[in-house]
């Protein structure tokens, strides 16, 4: 089932943007659709993480790891149990190097809603319960991971063959 989560906006710095703007343009993505894919793709490659963090949260919390989920699932995070014996560690995650966004006017992005898969937005907010910042700031983190990951191998050459008109 699909889940849709409700920002009015993301960060992002001039590269980023071009970035996102470029596939958007070149590569056929619609706006709203490129962010979804940049989290999608991120937890492609990295939701093992978040799914192991789910876990340890769960238990930290004295909940079953399927009250858990579906507590974030179909409630917010203000439902869960408070922890027993404090906040666990979950070690280095996925986005912890990439550096908060600046929150300057230049780099705030309008937005609207982004659908995901109930999975993958179960672990974003096991993200979000995870780098314990604001959700907008871990989003645009991951669109920055992702671009990271992916420009080169994957939306680089697709732009540069086409316009090479070139197969390979």
């Amino acid at each position: 089932m699909i889940r849709e989560l409700r920002i009015n906006y993301i960060f992002a710095e001039e590269a980023t943007w071009q970035q996102l703007m470029l596939a958007c343009e070149e590569l056929g993505w619609s706006k709203s659709a490129i962010v979804k894919q940049c989290l999608h793709g991120f937890f492609r490659r990295d939701g093992e993480f978040y799914a192991n963090a789910g876990i340890i949260d769960a238990q930290a919390r004295g909940m079953s790891e399927e009250d858990y989920f579906r507590t974030l699932r179909d409630g917010s995070e203000d439902d869960l149990a408070r922890y027993v014996n404090g906040r666990p560690g979950f070690g280095a995650s996925p986005i912890d190097a990439i550096v908060p966004i600046p929150t300057n006017p230049e780099n705030k992005r309008s937005y609207n809603t982004i659908g995901l898969s109930a999975y993958n937005y179960v672990l974003l907010k096991v993200a979000r319960i995870v780098d314990g910042g604001p959700m907008v700031q871990v989003i645009s983190r991951m669109i920055v991971k992702h671009f990271q990951d992916n420009w080169e191998k994957t939306y680089q050459p697709q732009i540069e063959r086409d316009r090479l008109c070139k197969f390979k």
